[in-house]
């Protein structure tokens, strides 16, 4: 069924940094709402605009965007397509066309990124039978290429800011990324973003700026924290793998702006009854932290990224966390190397 209607315009603002996203697909209203909630503008007024059009089509052949002959493919990848009920699997091309950036997903549709115009097309194949999850990842895969072309990088990581200075805390699954990341939010911690903080070149200093968004924990994880354990029925909702909260529903006033990052925390479990930090010396937190960046397919803008981590980096302090079981007592570890005398 084709729930297409009529095109309807929303306005954000990134940290000074506008965007205008359309859609006659009702399907991405409700994710893309929820995904920038914090983020909304009455308008625009600044010289940069981005530009943001999804749109859904009855079928692939009906995607107005062609790939010319000399395009080059960057990637080329399958995977289960989860939480989706029409299709099994997920298929992704992703073309370098001149100045566009096409990602071709195939049977589910095709999103077009043109960062010398900053402008996203994107045209999907049912939308509706997707799961929110993998509607806000189109999205926000769209969106992430064009921050970056504007200043605004991103790596993988959980971020908090504490009396002004922040902390990254950078990880795969199961290195106590997201558990660390609680401890220390549940303290008076202010949550910049659980998984994609965005960070900014201000010249003198870098500028760690906040990108919220829902938190993922697993039942493990909830486990830890009685505030979880014993969370009122609907605030932890269960997403496609995980379940995930909002922190303003469990923690008031919780969600920061902005602030100088201070310390890179890379967290991994040990079978130890106390936590402690180790120094890392500046080349190897570097080569750390590079994985948790995001594919980067424009080269000049990878450079540009690179540039801004090696900053970053030199900038703060850095430690490997070796994370033990008195979980909840990590701030008293973390607490005194932010606070200014």
């Amino acid at each position: 069924m084709n729930t297409a209607t009529i095109a309807r315009e929303y306005l954000f603002n990134f940290h000074g940094v506008e965007l205008r996203f359309s859609t006659s697909a009702q399907a991405f209203v409700a994710p893309v709402l929820t995904f920038l909630r914090h983020f909304h503008a009455e308008g625009v007024h600044g010289d940069t605009v981005l530009t943001m059009q999804f749109e859904e089509v009855a079928s692939r052949a009906d995607v107005p965007v062609k790939v010319s002959d000399t395009g080059k493919i960057l990637f080329s990848g399958t995977r289960p397509a989860m939480g989706d009920s029409l299709r099994s699997l997920w298929r992704c091309e992703v073309v370098q066309d001149g100045d566009r950036l096409i990602a071709d997903f195939h049977e589910q549709g095709v999103l077009l990124i043109d960062g010398t115009r900053n402008l996203v097309e994107g045209y999907f194949v049912r939308p509706d039978a997707m799961h929110p999850d993998v509607r806000t990842s189109f999205f926000h895969f769209a969106l992430a290429e064009l921050l970056k072309r504007n200043g605004l990088y991103t790596v993988h990581a959980t971020a908090l800011e504490y009396q002004g200075r922040g902390v990254l805390i950078p990880g795969y699954s199961g290195q106590g990324k997201t558990t660390s990341f609680l401890s220390l939010l549940r303290s008076g911690f202010r949550y910049l973003s659980d998984d994609f903080p965005l960070l900014r070149d201000q010249g003198a200093h870098m500028e760690l700026l906040a990108f919220p968004m829902k938190i993922d924990v697993t039942d493990r994880t909830t486990e830890f924290f009685p505030e979880l354990r014993n969370a009122a029925p609907g605030i932890l909702q269960q997403g496609i793998c995980k379940k995930f909260f909002q922190a303003e529903d469990l923690y008031a006033d919780s969600i920061g702006n902005s602030c100088t990052p201070a310390m890179i925390i890379f967290p991994h479990v040990v079978d130890m009854p106390h936590s402690c930090l180790e120094p890392l010396p500046k080349s190897r937190a570097l080569e750390a932290l590079m994985p948790q960046g995001l594919l980067v397919y424009d080269q000049a803008v990878a450079r540009r990224e690179f540039q801004i981590l090696t900053r970053l980096v030199q900038q703060v302090d850095c430690y490997r966390l070796h994370f033990g079981r008195d979980i909840l007592d990590l701030p008293r570890l973390i607490k005194p190397l932010l606070e200014v005398p």
